[in-house]
C-alpha cells in the first residue's frame, strides 16, 4: 500500500479547507472527461419519413424512469454529452437530434409541432416512461408541446433559458446560404455561438463545434439544414400551452443575452404549475457551455424534489 501524504488544514482568504496538491488536469476538465467517457449508445427511430437519431445512457435499465434532453436551435444532441451522463444513475437518459439538425435526417419542411412528435417518438422507441423533458431555448416549445400532447406520458418538464411567450412573430430570421469549407480546420475556425455569450468553457465549445460538422463532396459544412429557419408555428403552439397541467420548472441564466427577466415573468404567468424559477449566476444563454457544473447542480436540485400534478 502506498504511503499516504499528510494533509494540512488551512484557513485562507475566501475560505478554509485542506491544502491538496494542484491537479495535473483542472477539476472541471476531469469532470468533463468523465462525462464524455461514459458509456453511450446511438439509436434511431423513423418519424414521418425521417430517421431521427438519438444518444442514450443507461437505456436498458428498465426499472428507472425516463429523461430526455432537447437541444436548442441548429444545435445537436452532442450539446448534452457532458450533462446527460450525470443522470444515468437515476434515469434512462436520451438526447435527441431534431430533424434537420445534428445527425438526424433532413426534411423538405419543418415545424415545431413536428419536433414535439419526434420527442415523443424517441420516448416511445425506448419506453421512457414516466418521462421528464429537459429542453433548452428553441427546444422548449416543442418539449412543452410534447407534454401537452401526451400528459399521461410526460410527468414533468424543465425549461432552460427560453422565451416561448414573448410578443412578436415566430420568424427565426432569414435562412443562410449553406456554406462549405475546404478543410475541417477552416470550418472550426468559423464556428460561433448565437447569441455569443462571454465566458464559454473552451473545452465544451471545441467539443460541440467538432460534432457540428459533416463532410460531403462539397467540402466541410454544418450539420443543420438552413430550411429549419422556416419552422415558424410558435404562436399557435403557445396559445395551446398556456395553463399546461404538467408540472414545469424554469432555469434562467442570469446574464442571458436571449431571455431576460421579462421572459421569466411571462413564463410563470402563463404556466400556473411552474415552480420557483432557478437562476444560474454569471451565465449567459448557453448554460451547458458556460456553466455546465452549475447547470447539473440546478437540475439535480430540481429533480430531487418530485412534482405532483394538482
Amino acid at each position: 500500500m502506498s504511503e499516504k501524504r499528510a494533509r494540512t488544514f488551512a484557513i485562507r482568504p475566501g475560505g478554509m479547507g485542506y491544502d491538496d496538491p494542484p491537479a495535473d488536469t483542472p477539476p472541471q476538465r476531469q469532470w468533463l472527461e468523465a462525462a464524455w467517457a461514459a458509456p453511450c449508445e446511438e439509436r434511431a427511430v423513423e418519424v414521418e419519413g425521417a430517421v431521427i437519431r438519438y444518444r442514450g445512457w443507461g437505456l436498458d435499465q428498465s426499472d428507472k424512469p425516463g429523461l430526455i434532453f432537447v437541444h436548442g436551435f441548429i444545435a445537436h444532441a452532442g450539446w448534452w454529452d457532458h450533462i446527460a451522463p450525470w443522470f444515468a444513475d437515476r434515469y434512462r437518459v436520451a438526447a435527441i437530434n431534431l430533424s434537420g439538425m445534428g445527425d438526424s435526417d433532413r426534411r423538405e419542411t419543418y415545424s415545431r409541432k413536428q419536433y414535439a412528435r419526434e420527442v415523443l417518438a424517441v420516448a416511445r422507441d425506448t419506453a421512457l416512461e414516466p418521462l421528464t423533458i429537459v429542453a433548452h431555448s428553441f427546444g422548449a416549445i416543442s418539449g412543452l408541446y410534447a407534454a401537452w400532447l401526451e400528459p399521461e406520458l410526460v410527468e414533468r418538464a424543465v425549461v432552460i433559458d427560453a422565451h416561448p411567450f414573448r410578443e412578436g412573430g415566430s420568424k427565426l430570421g432569414e435562412a443562410p446560404a449553406e456554406k462549405f469549407y475546404a478543410t475541417r480546420e477552416d470550418a472550426l475556425a468559423r464556428y460561433r455561438l448565437s447569441p455569443p455569450g462571454a465566458w464559454p468553457d473552451r473545452d465544451v465549445l471545441d467539443y460541440v463545434a467538432q460534432h457540428s460538422l459533416r463532410e460531403s463532396a462539397q467540402g466541410w459544412g454544418w450539420k443543420f439544414d438552413p430550411k429549419t429557419f422556416a419552422a415558424s408555428d410558435r404562436e399557435e403552439m403557445t396559445t395551446a400551452l398556456r395553463g399546461l397541467a404538467v408540472p414545469v420548472d424554469y432555469i434562467h441564466a442570469d446574464r442571458s443575452d436571449f431571455a431576460g427577466t421579462d421572459a421569466v415573468d411571462a413564463f410563470v404567468a402563463a404556466m400556473p404549475t411552474c415552480g420557483a424559477p432557478v437562476s444560474l449566476p454569471f451565465c449567459h444563454h448557453h448554460a451547458m457551455i458556460e456553466q455546465p457544473v452549475a447547470l447539473v447542480a440546478a437540475l439535480n436540485g430540481l429533480l430531487a424534489h418530485p412534482r405532483r400534478r394538482a
